[in-house]
């Protein structure tokens, strides 16, 4: 998959036709300077890590004005020498740039520039996949998360565990070549106690781990309540667009109607389904069915807003659906608030301080008051998660991450019954195996296939 050719590629978004932005063309390789030397001009020549104002020669009568990034072997990105070209240009000249450095150089592979810098030892694999996940995240959760692995957190403790496990075997192994003496290097209950230990702290990270897929879809919030609660109208403020039908006829959404919603840095699902009816099973097979589809969906989302007229007088049917919605967070929202008294809003909060652990959102879709506070409940519910502690401060593991980790935690139990059994050549055979098993995470025993596997994910030109 890699070589030793010079690669190029655009590491930037490309703008839209006709318009011009700040684009990157990103090149790595031996000999690159060359292949820049009659296309970037500078006023003097690269020799060390700098930031250099350059004229890029699209072609005999068009110059255009950019900066020179270098970066020199070892110390770059990838560990070989590199560049950088930013410049203001449109679409068409940057492609028209790219075609004459691919002249003398080849358009990189999907994530070959990270390849490189993991086959010449600036990361390893888990820290190369982390690149990929800070590329592809779609809200601040998810690259938060993606950045421990990158700064090594995950790695560290691998290699912690993998020294710890090294030792064992060693005092295991050294017991078992001299059997003849009357040495003992360690116990079997010492053994076994240092085994058990190292495989508590692997499970202990599949255990306070997030896995990555659930992190890259977008989580879902609903919008719960009887009809004609004020949910549409909350949807569409929530959303700042029409999405939902508003109408004073009951049980007019039947359908679930969905839209993204951007809580400043983190992106949900919001979806708005028909109204929970108490006696969804004694009416019409058309209300009970849209009832049943919308109890389903509530129950799947990761939030649940359960909405309330704030100026009615008895809430003996919210009650009543309220014991369908089945999630662990679900936040009261008081609507049409604009348009309740004082009597009224004392009367709700007196109730839901009995059935809700925490007070009421007080919202008017028509004025926009409570809007912003609300918004802030949903993003800091979908932060904290069902555990109560925040994801962003747990380690994101994908499935290939959590399967060495169980594989190994495999062989550390079996190894601790052999030794407890008096086989420690066995023992010593599974500790050998999941010191292997965890070496593969980082750099060891990688097939090529595993290779293209991981890094066919990336884009073109990280």
């Amino acid at each position: 998959m890699v070589n030793e050719d010079i690669i190029v590629a655009v590491s930037s978004a490309l703008p839209s036709a006709g318009q011009t932005a700040r684009s990157i063309v990103r090149l790595s390789g031996a000999g690159l300077w060359d292949v820049l030397a009659g296309i970037a001009t500078t006023d003097r020549p690269p020799r060390a890590d700098a930031v250099l104002p350059c004229r890029v020669r699209l072609s005999r009568r068009l110059e255009i004005e950019g900066m020179l990034y270098c970066f020199f072997s070892p110390r770059s990105y990838t560990g070989e020498d590199m560049a950088e070209l930013h410049l203001w240009a449109a679409p068409d000249a940057v492609e028209h740039l790219v075609q004459r450095l691919c002249e003398r150089a080849r358009l990189a592979q999907p994530g070959e520039f990270t390849l490189r810098a993991y086959l010449n030892g600036k990361m390893d694999l888990t820290q190369a996949e982390a690149v990929a996940q800070i590329v592809s995240s779609a809200n601040s959760v998810q690259l938060a998360a993606a950045e421990k692995l990158l700064h090594g957190r995950f790695s560290e403790t691998i290699r912690r565990v993998r020294g710890d496990i090294l030792d064992v075997l060693g005092l295991i192994e050294a017991g078992l070549d001299f059997t003849e003496e009357d040495i003992e290097f360690i116990t079997a209950e010492q053994a076994a106690a240092r085994i058990a230990a190292r495989r508590d702290r692997l499970q202990g990270l599949l255990d306070g781990s997030v896995q990555l897929e659930r992190l890259i879809d977008l989580e879902a919030v609903g919008l719960a309540g009887l009809p004609n609660a004020g949910k549409s109208s909350l949807l569409n403020a929530l959303l700042g667009r029409t999405r939902s039908i508003v109408s004073p006829i009951e049980a007019t959404t039947r359908d679930i109607l969905t839209g993204v919603l951007d809580l400043d840095g983190i992106s949900c699902v919001l979806f708005d389904c028909a109204g929970l009816m108490p006696d969804a099973q004694t009416r019409s097979r058309l209300d009970y069915l849209a009832h049943q589809t919308a109890v389903d969906a509530l129950r799947q989302a990761a939030v649940a807003l359960f909405c309330i007229d704030a100026g009615k007088s008895s809430f003996e049917a919210d009650l009543r659906i309220l014991s369908e919605i089945q999630t662990a967070r679900l936040i009261p929202v008081a609507t049409k608030a604009d348009l309740a008294d004082e009597i009224a809003l004392r009367r709700l909060t007196e109730w839901g301080r009995d059935f809700f652990e925490a007070p009421f959102s007080l919202t008017s879709a028509r004025t926009g008051q409570g809007l912003s506070e609300l918004k802030t409940r949903i993003k800091n519910a979908l932060i904290t998660g069902r555990s109560g502690e925040e994801q962003a401060d747990r380690l994101t593991l994908n499935r290939r991450h959590r399967r060495r980790l169980e594989e190994a935690v495999k062989s550390l139990d079996q190894a601790a019954d052999e030794i407890h059994a008096g086989r420690e050549e066995t023992a010593a055979m599974l500790l050998r195996q999941g010191y292997e098993t965890l070496g593969g995470l980082e750099r060891e025993n990688v097939s090529e296939k595993i290779l293209e596997s991981i890094f066919s994910r990336f884009c073109i030109g990280k």
